[in-house]
């Protein structure tokens, strides 16, 4: 998943439209899955251009969410990248329109389930990576590895 910020001080924001194999949708940022025999960084750099028709460069990786599915026992990763770096023209995708908003407008609308606790991992350095049990919902995770249901950390 990707932050991407304009000079402006805005975020491309997503609004992904629910699929019949996964329900996950509303307001988020541009971001899917690593196809075999690529590279995370690569996979961030072409799926953001599917989803939005913008070419990222000058990724900083910002931390990870952690998902554990005690039904399958197994365990999903999503990597958190930010950058203002960009080129090309906005285009939406059948994964959702997409559009610039600040980050207020953003939290004022109807965010994708979780978006709060990955925007803290998105903007702080304090907190490096948030974990979560499926259906049970997201802590956040200090720099010390402290769990944390995120409340003390409202954007």
């Amino acid at each position: 998943m990707c932050m991407i910020s304009d000079a402006e001080g805005r975020v491309l924001v997503q609004e992904r439209l629910p699929k019949p194999s996964n329900s996950w949708s509303g307001l988020t940022f541009p971001g899917g899955h690593v196809e075999l025999g690529e590279t995370v960084v690569a996979s961030v750099i072409r799926e953001v251009q599917e989803e939005t028709g913008l070419t990222v460069s000058n990724l900083q990786n910002c931390g990870y969410i952690q998902w554990y599915n005690p039904i399958k026992q197994s365990q999903y990763f999503v990597f958190l990248f930010k950058t203002s770096t960009f080129s090309g023209e906005l285009t939406g995708s059948v994964e959702g329109s997409v559009k610039w908003m600040t980050l207020d407008e953003m939290l004022a609308g109807e965010l994708a389930p979780n978006m709060p606790q990955y925007l803290a991992v998105f903007q702080s350095e304090n907190i490096p990576q948030a974990y979560g049990i499926s259906g049970q919902g997201l802590n956040l995770v200090d720099n010390s590895g402290n769990l944390n249901n995120g409340e003390n950390n409202a954007l």
